[in-house]
């Protein structure tokens, strides 16, 4: 038994399944499925069972995944400790990422870091705000960047940036509008939306759940929206807003270059202000490596002058 497999075990309790957790590591789905064999033949008994709806441990393999976790966190532990002493700032980062942070704050951020630590490789993996979370939880990624969550037991969390979500159309769609007091972005109304199809993003996205709140605040404010999709991404949402397809819902800094271009067009909601915050995310127990230690420092440092 290794690290290695301890690590393709947990993400194959994970996944719930062999091909899902070898995409998700790079690997070949034999490659996985023999180093779980291994594992099960070493330790005597199965640790998974097929099911309906995927793999289960079994009671052996839930007590090898509780113990599979400790194991790597008190590797973690160590190797931080390690490099701590010997000011180590090499090594691979993990970070999970839902799609604002992924596409818009990370690469800076990243690029910036990397300037003044380029011994320092990473891994960034793109997921919903859920599946963000329980990477983190599940010991899959070092760190985790998203929007809004209720605090857990398990993790904390740091304000990085601060947002706003807002309507975004066609620029050739007229949407009746005011000119706001604010930086040049027009207020409409809820009922001006409801004329036009409207695209949501998927569920268990922060950006939907944050929309979706404000909505229950306005329960009186001009019917039903006309929703005629899901999309999951920022980028297929902009894609298919620019195409004529609908209107939709969106955090600003995620449009900055094409409002300044043109090729979209943005309003604030009257009455209804939709605040985003994306956060840092990290287990509270957990000590981090010498590298995540200084980027997780890096980062606090690098957005506390940029808000605002």
């Amino acid at each position: 038994m290794d690290f290695h497999q301890l690590n393709l075990f947990i993400e194959v309790a994970r996944q719930k399944n062999f091909t899902r957790a070898a995409e998700k590591l790079f690997l070949s789905q034999p490659t996985v499925s023999t180093h779980i064999k291994k594992l099960e033949e070493e330790v005597g008994t199965p640790l998974l069972m097929r099911k309906e709806k995927g793999l289960e441990l079994t009671e052996a393999g839930k007590t090898l995944f509780r113990y599979a976790q400790e194991l790597l966190e008190t590797r973690s532990e160590a190797l931080a400790e390690i490099q701590s002493a010997q000011c180590v700032t090499a090594g691979h980062l993990i970070i999970a990422a839902s799609s604002v942070p992924g596409a818009y704050f990370l690469p800076g951020l990243l690029h910036a870091f990397r300037q003044e630590h380029p011994d320092v490789t990473f891994t960034l993996q793109l997921h919903d705000t859920e599946q963000v979370l329980r990477c983190i939880k599940d010991y899959t990624c070092d760190l985790g960047f998203t929007g809004e969550f209720h605090p857990e037991d398990e993790l904390s969390r740091v304000l990085i940036v601060e947002d706003e979500l807002i309507v975004i159309s066609a620029p050739d769609l007229a949407l009746a509008g005011t000119l706001s007091d604010g930086p040049a972005l027009p207020d409409i109304s809820l009922e001006d939306c409801t004329e036009h199809p409207f695209l949501m993003r998927e569920s268990g996205s922060a950006t939907r759940m944050v929309f979706e709140e404000a909505l229950k605040t306005r329960r009186d404010a001009g019917g039903q929206l006309n929703v005629i999709g899901d999309l999951g991404s920022q980028e297929a949402v902009k894609q298919a807003v620019k195409s004529g397809l609908g209107i939709a819902v969106i955090t600003r800094r995620a449009v900055e270059d094409e409002l300044r271009t043109g090729l979209l067009a943005g309003y604030r909601l009257q009455g209804l202000p939709m605040q985003r915050e994306f956060y840092t995310v990290f287990r509270k127990k957990s000590i981090l490596s010498q590298p995540c230690k200084r980027f997780f420092d890096f980062t606090c440092n690098y957005y506390d002058g940029r808000q605002g």
